[in-house]
C-alpha cells in the first residue's frame, strides 16, 4: 500500500449508515447459498435421484444470477441503487415464500423454479451491492471497502449451514436412502425386499469374482483391498437374508428409538470433535451395541425389520417356494462367512479356495432367487400399497421440513425490505454523474470488452464461483462415501470449514496492506491447488482435513477478483458488475458437471483405484489453475501496463 492512501479513510462519516444497511445484504445473500449446498444431498436422499438431477438444485440457484444479472445492471445503471436492492429483496422473498406450495405439491420442478427466483433476487442484490460499496467513497480503498463488506458475508453463510445440519438434514426421517430405494422398488415394481436383497448379494459376488480372477491378485494392495470390501458385504448380506436374530429385531428397534436425544448442538460439536480426532469415538449404547452385535449396524436392523415384515406374507403366497428360498438362503450363509475369513487370513491355501467357495455361494443365491420370482406378485399387492402410502409419506414430511426455515426466512425479508425502503436513501452521491442516468449500452460493452482485466477477471470469477460451490456442496458426499459420516455430521465440516473461511479472510484482508492483491490472489490459488490435489489422492481423514482446508485458501478470492476486475471503470463498474455477477452462473454449469462424475463406477487409474468422488474434485483443482495464473498476470502484466 502507498503511504498516501493510508490516512484514506475506508468508509467517508456521511455514509456509515448507508455502508452499514448495503453490508447487511451480504450475510442474506450468504445464507441463502450455504442453506442451499447442502440441499443438493438431502434431495437425492427424498426423491431418490442421481447426483447430477439433485445437483440440477445448483444449476437452478446459479442459472438466476446468469438469468438476472444484465438486466439487473441495466435497471440499477438506468434507475438507482436503491430500487435494484428494494427489487432483490423483493424477489428473495417471494421464492422463499414459494418453497410452501412446493413442499405441498412435493414438485421437484417446483423448487427448481423457486430457486431459480430466488436467485433472480439475489442476482439484483449482488449487481447492486458490490458496486454501491465499492462507490462509497475513494476509489483507491475501494477493494478493501469491499473486502470489509464481504467479511460479513461468512455471517449468513455459516447460519445457513448451521440450520442446514441442526434444522433440516438432522431433523429429516431415518430411513437410509438404500432403505427408501428399496420401498420404491417395491412400490413401483412389485419386486419383493427379499429378492432385491438377493440381486444385490448376487451383484457382490458377481464382482468379488471379477476380482479373484485377477492374475495375482493376492500381490496387488489395490485389488486385495477391493476384495476384502466385497467379501464382508457378502457375507453381511447373506447373513441378514438368514438371520437366527430376525425375532429380536422389534425389541431393539424400540430401545434404540427409546435413547434420550440429549442436546442437538452438544452432538454436532462432539461428532466433528470425532471427526478432526481430538475426542475419541463414543461408545455405543448398551442398546446400539446389541443391535451392532445382532444386526451388523443400523441398516443392518433398518432391513431386518423390512424382511420381517415381508416373509409371512411370501410364505402366505406360495409356502414351498417360500421354503426353498429360505433353505438356499440358509446354505449361502456358511460359505459367504468361510470367504471373507479367508480374505483377512493371508493363508495361501484358504484364498486359493475362495474360487469354489464363491461358486457356491452364487448357486444358491440363484437357487433362492428362481424361487422368490416363482411367488405370484399379485398376492402382494395390498403391501406393496402400503410401501406407496409409506414412502409418500416420508418425502412428504422431509420437504415439509424442508421448506419451513425458507418460508420463515420470506417472512423476515418482508421486514428487512420495509427497513431498506424506509432507511436507504433515493440516491447517493455521485450517483449517474456526468450522464444524467442515461445509458450508453454500446459505449459501456465496447470499454468493457477492450479491459483485458476485467474480461480476465470475469472468467476467474467463473472459475472460483464454480470451485467454491462444488467444493462445499459435495463435502457431504465425501464425508459419507469415503469415511461414513452421516449427512448432518459431514455437514458440521462444511461448517468448521466456513469458520475457518471467514477467520481467513480478515487475516487476507489485513495481509493487502502489505502484499499486493494479484500477489496474494496467486498465493491463495497455488495453496487451495495443494490442497484440493490432497483431497483427491490422501485417503481416509487427511483427505478430508484437505478439503476442509481450501476454504482458507478461497476465503478472499471472491472479493479480490471483484475489486481487480473492477478497478478504474467508474461508472462502468455499474454493468461491469453485472458480468462478474452473470459468473457466478458457473455454479450451474460445473456443480452438476461434478455430479455426473460422482454418479460414476470408480477410476481404475493403475496404482489404485480412485473413488469418483474423489476424483470429482478435479474440477475445482483445475478451477484454482486458471485463479492462480489470473493473479499472477494481475501483478506481473496487468499492473504493469498501468
Amino acid at each position: 500500500m502507498k503511504e498516501s492512501e493510508k490516512n484514506i479513510p475506508v468508509v467517508p462519516k456521511g455514509l456509515v449508515l448507508t455502508f452499514v444497511l448495503v453490508t447487511i445484504l451480504f450475510p442474506l445473500w450468504g445464507f441463502a447459498n450455504d442453506i442451499t449446498n447442502p440441499m443438493v444431498a438431502a434431495f437425492k436422499n427424498i426423491l431418490l435421484i442421481s447426483n447430477f438431477e439433485s445437483s440440477l438444485v445448483q444449476a437452478a440457484f446459479y442459472g438466476g444470477y446468469a438469468l438476472m444479472a444484465i438486466p439487473a445492471a441495466i435497471f440499477i445503471k438506468k434507475y438507482s441503487y436503491k430500487k435494484g436492492v428494494l427489487i432483490g429483496l423483493a424477489l428473495y422473498s417471494l421464492a422463499c415464500l414459494m418453497f410452501i406450495p412446493s413442499g405441498m405439491a412435493m414438485s421437484y420442478p417446483l423448487f427448481l423454479l423457486s430457486y431459480l427466483v430466488m436467485t433472480s433476487g439475489l442476482s439484483f442484490l449482488e449487481t447492486t451491492a458490490n458496486p454501491y460499496i465499492l462507490s462509497m467513497g475513494d476509489e483507491r480503498t475501494a477493494t478493501r471497502r469491499l473486502n470489509l463488506s464481504q467479511a460479513f458475508n461468512p455471517m449468513g453463510s455459516i447460519t445457513g449451514m448451521f440450520v442446514a445440519s441442526m434444522f433440516i438434514l438432522a431433523a429429516l426421517d431415518g430411513t437410509s436412502e438404500s432403505g427408501r430405494r428399496q420401498m420404491k422398488e417395491l412400490a413401483d415394481n412389485g419386486t419383493p425386499v427379499h429378492l432385491q436383497e438377493v440381486n444385490a448379494q448376487l451383484s457382490a459376488v458377481a464382482d468379488l469374482t471379477a476380482v479373484t480372477s485377477e492374475p495375482g491378485w493376492q500381490d496387488s494392495k489395490k485389488l486385495l483391498k477391493k476384495a476384502s470390501a466385497l467379501a464382508g458385504a457378502v457375507q453381511s448380506g447373506t447373513f441378514l437374508l438368514d438371520n437366527k436374530n430376525a425375532s429380536e429385531a422389534d425389541a431393539i428397534q424400540t430401545a434404540v428409538a427409546a435413547q434420550p436425544k440429549g442436546n442437538k448442538f452438544k452432538a454436532a460439536i462432539e461428532a466433528v470433535a470425532v471427526v478432526m480426532q481430538v475426542r475419541e469415538q463414543p461408545a455405543p449404547t448398551e442398546a446400539e451395541a446389541q443391535r451392532n452385535a445382532l444386526f451388523v449396524d443400523g441398516r443392518g436392523l433398518e432391513l431386518t425389520l423390512a424382511l420381517n415384515e415381508e416373509a409371512p406374507l411370501l410364505a402366505k403366497a406360495n409356502d414351498a417356494k417360500w421354503n426353498a428360498a429360505e433353505k438356499s438362503l440358509a446354505q449361502a450363509t456358511a460359505p459367504a462367512a468361510e470367504i471373507n475369513v479367508a480374505m483377512n487370513s493371508e493363508n495361501a491355501a484358504a484364498m486359493a479356495a475362495i474360487p469354489g467357495l464363491l461358486a457356491g455361494v452364487k448357486t444358491e443365491l440363484e437357487a433362492a432367487k428362481t424361487a422368490l420370482e416363482a411367488i405370484p406378485s399379485a398376492s402382494l399387492q395390498a403391501h406393496q400399497q402400503a410401501a406407496v402410502g409409506n414412502l409418500a409419506k416420508i418425502q412428504k414430511s422431509d420437504l415439509n421440513i424442508v421448506s419451513m426455515p425458507y418460508a420463515l426466512m420470506g417472512g423476515f425479508l418482508i421486514l428487512v425490505l420495509g427497513l431498506f425502503a424506509w432507511k436507504l436513501p433515493k440516491t447517493t452521491k455521485g450517483e449517474h454523474a456526468g450522464d444524467g442516468g442515461g445509458l450508453d449500452l454500446g459505449g459501456t460493452l465496447r470499454r468493457l470488452f477492450h479491459n483485458k482485466a476485467y474480461l480476465e477477471g470475469v472468467v476467474a470469477q467463473t472459475f472460483y464461483v464454480g470451485a467454491q460451490i462444488m467444493c462445499w456442496t459435495f463435502i457431504v458426499q465425501y464425508g459419507e462415501s469415503q469415511l461414513g459420516l452421516s449427512k448432518s455430521t459431514a455437514q458440521n465440516c462444511n461448517i468448521l470449514a466456513m469458520i475457518i473461511f471467514v477467520s481467513s479472510r480478515f487475516v487476507c484482508t489485513f495481509l493487502m496492506h502489505y502484499i499486493s492483491s494479484g500477489a496474494l490472489l496467486s498465493l491463495l490459488a497455488s495453496g487451495a491447488i495443494l490442497l484440493t490435489t490432497g483431497a483427491i489422492f490422501v485417503e481416509g481423514y487427511a483427505g478430508l482435513y484437505c478439503l476442509i482446508g481450501v476454504s482458507a485458501c478461497m476465503s478472499l478470492m471472491f472479493p479480490t477478483i471483484y475489486g481487480i476486475a473492477l478497478e478504474g471503470l467508474g461508472d462502468d463498474a455499474k454493468l461491469g458488475s453485472a458480468g462478474l455477477i452473470l459468473a457466478i452462473g458457473g455454479g450451474c454449469i460445473m456443480t452438476p458437471l461434478q455430479g455426473r462424475i460422482i454418479d460414476l463406477p470408480a477410476f481404475d487409474l493403475g496404482f489404485m483405484e480412485l473413488a469418483s468422488v474423489r476424483a470429482s474434485f478435479a474440477l475445482p483443482l483445475i478451477c484454482f489453475i486458471v485463479i492462480m495464473l489470473y493473479g499472477w498476470r494481475t501483478f506481473k502484466v496487468h499492473h504493469a501496463e498501468k
